[in-house]
């Protein structure tokens, strides 16, 4: 047997517990994976809670988890590109509290070589929800990018990104965060008055202004 992570009612932390699973086999074109470390999202808390309740009703005993990384143990045929102990991270719907993840292999990137595994496991959502909504304006080199929340952990993936590409990013922060911003390579803005009217994007690819 295997074992996994699930709650039986609502309520707090206390009511995780663990349950014995059948450990999962790898399929053609999945790969099963040892879970290293797995992320805890807003929506884990929310469902554990109970906040969807009313909304989105739930069988109990109720698996968590979306985001993880680990070593893959098992490969499924026709899997190319991955072997038995490669270090990988991705996502996985509800099954990434558990000493395994059956995942497809088009789903699965390496994680680098020197990154810890509690960094790893919280990285696919965050990586995710960044570089969607920089895509969905098309960052390019030269643009300027104003980013809110910027030293969060969207926020810090999303300078990265925007950065990587070649744009210029403006990051709104608490002003404790600012030398974090500026390491990350963003120009820090405080919270205030005034913000909104320095760095209105209604003045696209002005170079006072914010392109996106």
């Amino acid at each position: 047997m295997a074992m996994a992570i699930a709650f039986s009612a609502y309520g707090g932390p206390d009511v995780l517990h663990p349950i014995d699973i059948d450990p999962p086999l790898a399929e053609a074109g999945q790969v099963r994976v040892r879970v290293k470390a797995a992320g805890v999202n807003p929506v884990d808390v929310k469902l554990r809670r109970g906040d969807f309740a009313a909304t989105m009703p739930i069988k109990f005993p109720c698996r968590l988890g979306n985001e993880y990384a680990g070593i893959i143990d098992q490969v499924g045929d026709g899997v190319a590109g991955f072997v038995t102990g490669d270090e990988v991270l991705g996502s996985a719907t509800g099954q990434a509290y558990a000493e395994y993840v059956l995942v497809n292999a088009a789903d699965v990137v390496r994680k680098p070589a020197d990154m810890p595994w509690t960094v790893a496991g919280g990285l696919p959502a965050v990586g995710q929800t960044a570089y969607t909504a920089l895509r969905q304006i098309a960052v390019q080199p030269g643009d300027t990018v104003l980013i809110h929340a910027a030293a969060g952990g969207v926020g810090t993936m999303a300078v990265q990104l925007a950065r990587l590409w070649g744009a210029t990013v403006i990051g709104t922060a608490s002003e404790h965060n600012h030398d974090y911003l500026r390491s990350l390579g963003a120009i820090p803005v405080a919270y205030g008055d005034g913000l909104v009217a320095s760095q209105s994007p209604t003045r696209p690819r002005d170079r006072n202004g914010a392109s996106a």
